[in-house]
């Protein structure tokens, strides 16, 4: 019993403190974000995240980038940018304007002015529409397979109730039965120096 009240405690413990680091990080993250997009709005641009994740759901990128799977793109110089980079940014095609696009570039038309032509890896032709620098949100650098089934799970209304709501209330009932105990080994000290003084007094 005493082993299971240790791991119990050291569970509570860890838990906490890992809700505490996590709240931490996101704070952090935020701030810079903030920051960041002041110093471009500052200079007249429209503001990109330097890092900024997405989920993909299509599957024009296939066989490279799959349904779901979670891209990092970091935003970057367009001179830099060179054919065969995969790029996010706003589609500027009429039937899908605005719309946030991952595609590859197969033709830089002029790096200095941002003006490329892409495709998606499982499409036969390319898009209808240039892609133009101000629109590209950045360069694909990492690829988290799958990792987008769990962001839609999180967003649905068990996936909330399950890691968000449950370990809430088992954290809350943890603390309920400790203060429970604490009370009840108060009251039970209580009564036995209350017990210990009346046989010291009879005596």
């Amino acid at each position: 019993m005493k082993a299971f009240k240790n791991i119990s405690k050291i569970i509570s413990t860890i838990i906490s403190y890992s809700c505490l680091i996590i709240l931490i990080i996101i704070g952090l993250i935020f701030t810079v974000y903030i920051v960041d997009v002041k110093i471009q709005q500052s200079k007249g641009g429209i503001p990109k995240p330097l890092f900024g994740a997405y989920v993909i759901i299509s599957g024009s990128m296939e066989p490279n980038i799959h349904v779901y799977d979670v891209i990092v793109s970091k935003r970057t110089d367009t001179t830099e940018l060179k054919e065969g980079d995969v790029i996010t940014f706003y589609s500027n095609d009429s039937r899908f304007y605005g719309v946030t696009v991952t595609h590859r570039i197969v033709e830089v038309i002029d790096a200095e002015k941002g003006i490329f032509r892409t495709r998606g890896d499982a499409n036969n032709v390319e898009d209808d529409a240039l892609t133009i620098g101000e629109n590209i949100i950045g360069k694909v650098v990492m690829r988290i397979p799958q990792l987008g089934r769990l962001q839609f799970f999180l967003a649905s209304k068990g996936g909330w109730l399950i890691v968000v709501l449950i370990p809430c209330l088992a954290i809350i009932s943890y603390d309920i039965v400790k203060i429970a105990k604490l009370t009840s080994k108060k009251a039970s000290t209580k009564k036995q120096l209350k017990t210990n003084s009346n046989k010291t007094k009879n005596k």
